[in-house]
């Protein structure tokens, strides 16, 4: 839950895959499972298009762009599909075809708006470097807020519960090597995504209050983003 060959044409071949030339991005397929072309052709279509929009938003994208697809069953389960980034310009894109609807269903429904949120971490990551727990939720909500306005698609991890206040108020107060899995994924009491929720919270408040877009804040430091909202 972490992004073009934006004006030429690449081809990639690895991991015993078939890949084929991008205008937009450049693919790559891993050996493991035969994409067919319909899957193919969905995949790529979602990314060009998303590709296009995402750079009017983000022009700090890397000119660079690689999407690498593969299958897994570590996926997130409302979604069927997780994504990474490794920087500059890659994101590495799972999908679990096995899951309800099959590739192609999840490819429409999830993957325009995964690419936005991880493209979002591309533009942040390569300049702000997150130090603590706090940075961490703040760099997640930020992408997650990013996905939902303009990928089109709500996320169960960007929605923030009526008492968020005292989730962010026991997020700020949490040392900074507080450990990452319990507070950003699955915590012991049964919560999932607080890290994902105050910090969704934190840039909504941010943007409301300083009038900045979410693109704008893409490079200032969190503590910075935590004053726009007034929650410090």
């Amino acid at each position: 839950m972490s992004l073009r060959a934006g004006l030429g044409v690449a081809t990639v071949c690895a991991f015993g895959a078939v890949s084929c030339g991008r205008a937009a991005v450049s693919m790559e397929y891993r050996s493991g499972y035969s994409f067919s072309r319909t899957e193919r052709n969905a995949i790529e279509r979602v990314a060009d298009r998303a590709a296009g929009d995402a750079r009017k938003l983000l022009p700090a994208l890397p000119l660079d762009l690689r999407i690498t697809v593969q299958v897994g069953t570590q996926v997130i389960p409302e979604t069927g599909e997780t994504a990474s980034i490794g920087l500059p310009g890659a994101v590495y894109w799972t999908v679990d075809p096995h899951h309800v609807g099959g590739v192609v269903a999840i490819v429409n429904a999830q993957l325009r708006a995964t690419l936005f949120h991880e493209w979002y971490h591309l533009v942040r990551e390569a300049r702000v470097t997150p130090e603590s727990i706090v940075d961490r939720a703040v760099n997640e909500g930020l992408a997650t807020a990013f996905e939902r306005d303009y990928g089109g698609t709500p996320t169960p991890w960007g929605a923030y519960p009526t008492d968020v206040d005292a989730w962010t108020k026991e997020l700020l107060a949490l040392p900074a090597n507080a450990p990452e899995r319990q507070w950003m994924y699955q915590h012991p009491d049964g919560r999932r995504w607080i890290g994902f929720k105050v910090g969704t919270y934190v840039a909504d408040r941010a943007v409301r209050a300083s009038g900045l877009s979410l693109a704008q804040l893409t490079t200032m430091p969190a503590g910075e983003i935590i004053k726009l909202a007034k929650l410090r």
